[in-house]
């Protein structure tokens, strides 16, 4: 099957000049039934058709915006020099979500975005995504699990600022969210943690983002990071349905985590 989103960025109707989250999903939300649904595993399986990437932005594009809507309000951007890491990244959805919220600021800063996926297909949309609303960033594509990626991927070259996206993907219990954060903080720089997932109580869930909170501020750490803000909440999304955010800012100056 033909990847819409492909097509629509090879014939220019995807172009810097017009790409956001809401025309992506009018090139490629489609909803192929309860089979196709029923893959994706409640937002969480890992996808392997095109029917499957537009049947979760269908099923699950509305609530993704809605969060991130909400999430991106209580985030005060300012122009700096920007390196995006996109961990679990899907189709790239967070990122383009990120860059609808602030515009051609945040786009000129962004030096460097990696994307984290271990579905090949999702990975290969993101990049195309990422790419399409410039082409002078450097879009670096890790088909990965979160266990396997490693600190040197998840570096960040030079004074940059470090932000990390973790849309509906810091809750899952199938890695260990500590060890991940020491990968990430081995970068002596600022830091930004992005996170929002549904809140919910079983298989991971919210209980994630607290003992996460948790351990990034514990005392034993004040010689070498210095958290300048964290914040969890909790509210509806557009579906009605609870949701939970997390934004975490730090310096990093020396470590390991």
């Amino acid at each position: 099957m033909t990847d819409t989103i492909s097509a629509a960025i090879q014939s220019g109707s995807l172009c810097p000049e017009n790409i956001s989250f809401d025309l992506i999903r009018y090139f490629a939300s489609h909803d192929y039934g309860s089979n196709c649904w029923d893959r994706l595993g409640r937002g969480r399986a890992i996808l392997k058709t095109v029917e499957e990437l537009d049947q979760y932005l269908h099923s699950y594009g509305p609530m993704t915006r809605s969060q991130w809507d909400i999430l991106l309000r209580e985030w005060s951007f300012t122009p700096e020099p920007t390196q995006i890491i996109d961990y679990g990244c899907g189709q790239g959805l967070a990122t383009a979500l990120l860059f609808d919220r602030f515009g051609k600021d945040l786009i000129d800063s962004v030096q460097k975005v990696v994307l984290i996926e271990p579905s090949p297909i999702a990975l290969a949309r993101a990049a195309k995504i990422v790419t399409c609303y410039s082409k002078s960033i450097n879009v670096v594509a890790i088909n990965k699990t979160l266990e396997e990626v490693t600190a040197e991927e998840l570096k960040c070259e030079g004074d940059v600022h470090g932000a990390h996206l973790f849309s509906n993907v810091l809750d899952i219990d199938d890695y260990e969210p500590r060890e991940l954060f020491g990968k990430m903080f081995q970068s002596k720089t600022a830091h930004s943690v992005l996170a929002v997932s549904p809140d919910r109580d079983f298989e991971g869930g919210t209980e994630r983002f607290r003992e996460l909170e948790k351990a990034v501020k514990d005392q034993k750490h004040k010689d070498w990071l210095t958290v300048s803000g964290s914040q969890i909440k909790k509210w509806q999304c557009q579906n009605d349905k609870e949701s939970i955010s997390w934004i975490f800012q730090a310096e990093v100056k020396s470590g390991p985590f």
